[in-house]
This record gives structure tokens, C-alpha cells and sequence, in this order.
């Protein structure tokens, strides 16, 4: 028998939907903007390299036709302005966004790293996702549309000497459950996804930090890539579901893709009707308890 999540991926869940997608030509960027494209939909990924998008961009016309490709730095106000300003020039307006643009940022104890290079982390994760949420919101379509951002390592847990990478992840979880609620009279939800240890280029970085990045970590790390990590399919999969209308109903959510029981109707369910279920809250003892009553 199929898993609902099989059945999910077998459908053309996202047909005659636009979905733009930064970071989209590497990494998890790229296997969300594939699964896109095998779920019907039209992408149009950003990045700032145009080898990398060249070369995506041929992977993704196999699927299917009419994708496209754009140079951007997220960073970069301006640019995004000017990026918006030329989709609704060529789209009129887009049924999704797709967040997934970041880098881990200077590794280290945070008096011994370079604070320009964490500056630059944070206007890339977190200011990258601000500015792409609120000048391309205008054109997000009003009703069913969808904003899904990739949170990540730091999150949910304390991440040490990967201070910039860590807290842009966490901004980008309360800036998500905000922009729910901000945008829920407009009819688009916004959700945040956890990918979990997904083996990309960001790795190396820590391999090349040696002990600055923690010895520990650096032995997950190799035992991680050893092992293959996490699919990025996984992450994949969960975006494509929350930009589709089986999402219907799911907003200001912080999910895990490899530990969530995402795909099962009964969790479904639960991030619907339970309002604080998957979200960031601080264990008190009196609104929130670390064993539940």
C-alpha cells in the first residue's frame, strides 16, 4: 500500500503554479526546485552565481519546460527590489516563495571570529529572507498563496561556535510564525522548515575550521557525510506539500523534515487545530511544560 507522502509525491500537486526559489541552484535550494518541477510546477530559481544557475537550469528543463533562472544576491536590498520589480513584469504574480539562500558564516567562539564576516551571515540568512517576504508578498497570490522558509542547525537547540549561521535560523523561525499572522488576512500562510544534516558545500566549511568548529562536531560531521545525511528529497518533499493546497490550513509552523511525521493524516491534523504544536515557546512550567500533563 502507498504512504500518503508516496501518493503526495506521485501527483502533480503544484500544476499551473509559479514558485520562486532562492538558493535554488545548489543544494537544497536545487532539490526543492526540482521537486517543484516534478510536482507541475513553473520555477524560477535565484542565486549568485550564474554557472551554478546555467547549470540547473538545464537539469530542471528535463523535467519540463519554461523555467527560469535569475543572478541575485539577497543580500543585496536593492537587487531584490529590482528582482521583484522584473517577476511582476514577467509574471503579474506567484502562487509561492521558497527561502533556502544561506550560508554558516565565520566559525568559532564569537570573540574570536571576524564580526564583518558575521554581519554578512546574518544580512544574507535572515535580512535575505526579510526583504524576499516583504517586497515579493505584493505578488504572492492573495488567498492560496504560500511562503515556505528553511530554517535550520541552531534553531531549535544551541549550535556553539556557529553563532551567525544559528541565530539568523532562529530570526527566520519567529520572523516565519509573525509574517503567519501579519499575512493571514491576505490568505497566505507562511511555514518554516528544518531540513536536518543534509550533506551540501556548507560542510566543508567546517571541516576546514578544524577545531574552531568544535571537535565534536567536526567527528558528527565526517560521520554525517560518511553516512550520506539526511536526503535532501525529505525537505524537498516537505516544501512541495506546503505550497500546495493539501496544506490548507498549516501556518506559523516550524517542521521538521526528517522527524516530523509530517506526511501522516493524524499530525496534520494536529499542526491545524493545535495552535502552539511545532512552534518556539519557552518551557515554564506553567504554559508550557517539558512533560505534558
Amino acid at each position: 500500500m502507498e504512504s500518503e507522502g508516496t501518493k503526495m509525491e506521485n501527483e502533480k500537486i503544484l500544476s499551473g503554479k509559479t514558485i520562486f526559489i532562492t538558493g535554488g541552484s545548489v543544494g537544497l535550494g536545487f532539490a526543492a526546485a526540482k521537486a517543484c518541477a516534478e510536482a507541475g510546477a513553473k520555477v524560477v530559481i535565484a542565486a549568485r552565481t550564474e554557472a551554478d544557475l546555467s547549470s540547473a537550469l538545464k537539469e530542471l528543463s528535463k523535467i519540463s519546460a519554461g523555467h527560469e533562472s535569475h543572478k541575485l544576491d539577497v543580500s543585496d536590498l536593492e537587487a531584490v527590489r529590482k528582482c521583484a520589480d522584473w517577476i511582476k513584469g514577467k509574471f503579474g504574480q506567484i502562487d509561492g516563495l521558497v527561502n533556502c539562500a544561506g550560508v554558516y558564516g565565520p566559525i568559532g567562539p564569537l570573540n574570536e571570529i571576524n564580526l564583518a564576516e558575521f554581519e554578512r551571515a546574518i544580512k544574507i540568512n535572515f535580512l535575505g529572507t526579510v526583504f524576499m517576504c516583504g517586497l515579493f508578498a505584493p505578488m504572492i497570490k492573495r488567498g492560496s498563496g504560500r511562503i515556505v522558509n528553511f530554517s535550520g542547525g541552531g534553531a531549535a537547540t544551541p549550535f556553539a561556535n556557529f553563532s551567525a549561521y544559528a541565530t539568523s535560523k532562529i530570526a527566520i523561525v519567529r520572523l516565519s510564525e509573525n509574517l503567519a499572522e501579519e499575512f493571514k488576512p491576505l490568505g497566505i500562510s507562511v511555514n518554516a522548515v528544518a531540513p536536518g544534516f543534509v550533506v551540501t558545500r556548507l560542510h566543508q566549511d567546517t571541516l576546514k575550521a578544524g577545531e574552531k568548529a568544535g571537535v565534536a562536531f567536526v567527528e558528527k560531521t565526517k560521520q554525517e557525510i560518511d553516512k550520506g545525511g539526511v536526503p535532501p528529497e525529505k525537505a524537498a518533499n516537505l516544501t512541495v506539500f506546503l505550497l500546495s493546497k493539501k496544506s490548507e490550513g498549516i501556518n506559523g509552523k516550524f517542521i521538521s523534515a526528517p522527524w516530523d511525521d509530517w506526511q501522516n493524516h493524524a499530525f496534520q491534523e494536529l499542526l491545524k487545530s493545535k495552535k502552539n504544536f511545532t512552534t518556539l515557546r519557552r518551557i515554564d512550567n506553567k504554559g508550557f511544560s517539558e512533560v505534558p500533563s
